[in-house]
Protein backbone atom coordinates (compact mmCIF):
# COMPACT_ATOMS: atom_id res chain seq x y z
CA UNK A 1 0.00 0.00 0.00
CA UNK A 2 1.73 3.38 -0.72
CA UNK A 3 2.50 5.62 2.13
CA UNK A 4 -1.17 7.46 2.97
CA UNK A 5 -0.86 11.20 4.60
CA UNK A 6 -4.91 10.43 6.00
CA UNK A 7 -5.70 11.29 9.56
CA UNK A 8 -8.31 9.32 11.32
CA UNK A 9 -10.64 11.16 13.68
CA UNK A 10 -13.76 10.88 15.17
CA UNK A 11 -16.61 12.82 13.08
CA UNK A 12 -19.07 15.52 14.89
CA UNK A 13 -22.52 16.97 13.70
CA UNK A 14 -20.91 19.51 11.53
CA UNK A 15 -19.34 16.51 9.11
CA UNK A 16 -22.95 15.43 8.48
CA UNK A 17 -23.10 17.29 4.83
CA UNK A 18 -19.55 16.43 3.82
CA UNK A 19 -20.55 12.50 4.50
CA UNK A 20 -23.87 12.87 2.86
CA UNK A 21 -21.98 14.04 -0.19
CA UNK A 22 -19.31 11.04 0.43
CA UNK A 23 -21.99 8.74 0.46
CA UNK A 24 -23.75 9.59 -2.46
CA UNK A 25 -20.15 8.86 -4.65
CA UNK A 26 -19.83 6.11 -3.09
CA UNK A 27 -23.54 3.91 -3.02
CA UNK A 28 -26.47 3.50 -4.87
CA UNK A 29 -28.58 4.30 -1.44
CA UNK A 30 -26.67 6.69 0.66
CA UNK A 31 -27.37 7.69 3.86
CA UNK A 32 -28.49 11.57 3.84
CA UNK A 33 -27.05 13.75 6.52
CA UNK A 34 -29.95 13.66 8.36
CA UNK A 35 -29.26 9.56 8.51
CA UNK A 36 -25.37 10.49 10.07
CA UNK A 37 -26.55 12.90 12.53
CA UNK A 38 -29.23 10.60 13.38
CA UNK A 39 -26.60 7.89 13.63
CA UNK A 40 -24.00 9.87 15.81
CA UNK A 41 -27.08 10.99 18.46
CA UNK A 42 -27.74 7.13 18.78
CA UNK A 43 -24.17 6.89 20.02
CA UNK A 44 -22.61 5.25 17.16
CA UNK A 45 -19.30 6.40 16.45
CA UNK A 46 -18.39 7.69 12.64
CA UNK A 47 -14.78 7.34 11.99
CA UNK A 48 -12.82 9.23 9.25
CA UNK A 49 -10.27 9.97 7.14
CA UNK A 50 -9.26 13.25 5.53
CA UNK A 51 -5.84 14.04 3.76
CA UNK A 52 -3.95 16.72 5.55
CA UNK A 53 -6.05 19.75 5.99
CA UNK A 54 -8.15 19.08 3.05
CA UNK A 55 -11.88 19.56 4.42
CA UNK A 56 -12.90 16.86 1.68
CA UNK A 57 -13.42 13.49 3.47
CA UNK A 58 -11.41 10.69 2.29
CA UNK A 59 -13.45 7.64 3.60
CA UNK A 60 -15.88 7.01 6.57
CA UNK A 61 -17.10 3.90 8.58
CA UNK A 62 -19.55 4.20 11.20
CA UNK A 63 -20.07 1.71 14.07
CA UNK A 64 -22.26 0.51 17.04
CA UNK A 65 -21.12 -1.10 19.87
CA UNK A 66 -23.34 -3.74 21.84
CA UNK A 67 -21.84 -5.26 24.59
CA UNK A 68 -18.99 -7.46 23.34
CA UNK A 69 -19.81 -6.42 19.90
CA UNK A 70 -18.93 -3.78 16.93
CA UNK A 71 -21.40 -3.92 14.12
CA UNK A 72 -20.10 -2.04 11.35
CA UNK A 73 -23.52 0.24 9.81
CA UNK A 74 -21.69 1.84 6.94
CA UNK A 75 -18.05 2.03 5.06
CA UNK A 76 -17.68 4.36 1.96
CA UNK A 77 -14.45 5.74 0.39
CA UNK A 78 -14.53 8.47 -2.15
CA UNK A 79 -13.88 7.40 -5.58
CA UNK A 80 -10.31 9.42 -5.78
CA UNK A 81 -9.37 7.01 -2.80
CA UNK A 82 -10.44 3.83 -3.99
CA UNK A 83 -7.71 0.88 -4.95
CA UNK A 84 -5.30 2.81 -3.06
CA UNK A 85 -5.57 0.19 0.37
CA UNK A 86 -7.93 3.49 2.34
CA UNK A 87 -10.69 0.81 3.27
CA UNK A 88 -8.21 -1.73 4.87
CA UNK A 89 -6.34 1.01 6.49
CA UNK A 90 -9.43 2.53 7.83
CA UNK A 91 -10.47 -0.53 9.26
CA UNK A 92 -7.15 -1.82 10.38
CA UNK A 93 -6.95 1.83 12.27
CA UNK A 94 -10.71 1.47 13.91
CA UNK A 95 -9.80 -2.22 15.13
CA UNK A 96 -6.33 -1.00 16.67
CA UNK A 97 -8.29 1.56 18.54
CA UNK A 98 -11.40 -0.85 20.00
CA UNK A 99 -11.63 -1.60 23.82
CA UNK A 100 -9.65 -4.84 24.58
CA UNK A 101 -12.90 -6.09 25.81
CA UNK A 102 -14.90 -6.24 22.49
CA UNK A 103 -13.95 -9.48 20.89
CA UNK A 104 -15.98 -9.91 17.07
CA UNK A 105 -17.26 -7.66 14.68
CA UNK A 106 -19.90 -8.04 12.36
CA UNK A 107 -20.89 -6.81 8.91
CA UNK A 108 -23.31 -7.14 5.99
CA UNK A 109 -22.12 -6.86 2.85
CA UNK A 110 -23.89 -6.73 -0.68
CA UNK A 111 -23.69 -9.79 -2.06
CA UNK A 112 -22.63 -8.54 -5.51
CA UNK A 113 -19.77 -6.37 -3.83
CA UNK A 114 -17.07 -8.26 -4.74
CA UNK A 115 -14.46 -5.79 -3.84
CA UNK A 116 -15.51 -5.07 -0.63
CA UNK A 117 -15.69 -9.27 0.05
CA UNK A 118 -12.33 -9.84 -0.79
CA UNK A 119 -10.69 -6.89 1.47
CA UNK A 120 -13.10 -8.42 4.82
CA UNK A 121 -12.01 -11.90 3.53
CA UNK A 122 -8.30 -10.62 3.71
CA UNK A 123 -8.96 -8.96 7.09
CA UNK A 124 -9.86 -12.43 8.47
CA UNK A 125 -13.31 -11.89 8.12
CA UNK A 126 -15.59 -15.11 8.03
CA UNK A 127 -19.01 -15.37 5.84
CA UNK A 128 -21.75 -16.61 8.44
CA UNK A 129 -25.39 -16.23 6.67
CA UNK A 130 -27.14 -14.66 3.94
CA UNK A 131 -30.02 -12.18 4.65
CA UNK A 132 -32.40 -12.78 1.02
CA UNK A 133 -33.22 -9.88 -0.81
CA UNK A 134 -32.05 -7.59 1.88
CA UNK A 135 -31.08 -4.52 -0.44
CA UNK A 136 -31.82 -2.55 -3.00
CA UNK A 137 -30.95 -2.30 -6.21
CA UNK A 138 -31.12 1.01 -8.49
CA UNK A 139 -33.13 -1.21 -10.96
CA UNK A 140 -36.06 -1.94 -8.68
CA UNK A 141 -35.40 -5.22 -7.63
CA UNK A 142 -33.14 -6.32 -4.28
CA UNK A 143 -29.98 -8.63 -3.70
CA UNK A 144 -28.74 -10.55 -0.76
CA UNK A 145 -26.89 -9.30 1.93
CA UNK A 146 -24.19 -11.52 3.37
CA UNK A 147 -23.05 -11.72 7.03
CA UNK A 148 -19.72 -12.09 8.20
CA UNK A 149 -18.33 -11.58 11.20
CA UNK A 150 -14.26 -10.90 12.21
CA UNK A 151 -13.05 -12.95 15.77
CA UNK A 152 -10.82 -10.95 17.61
Amino acid sequence: MPELSLHLQQAVESDCDALAVLARSAHSHPWSAAQYRGSLESGHVCWILRDGDDPTIAACCVVSRLFDEIEILDVAVAPQWRQQGVAAYLLQEIFSRLPADVARVLLEVRASNRPARALYRKLGFSEDGRRKNYYPKPDGSREDALLMSLVL
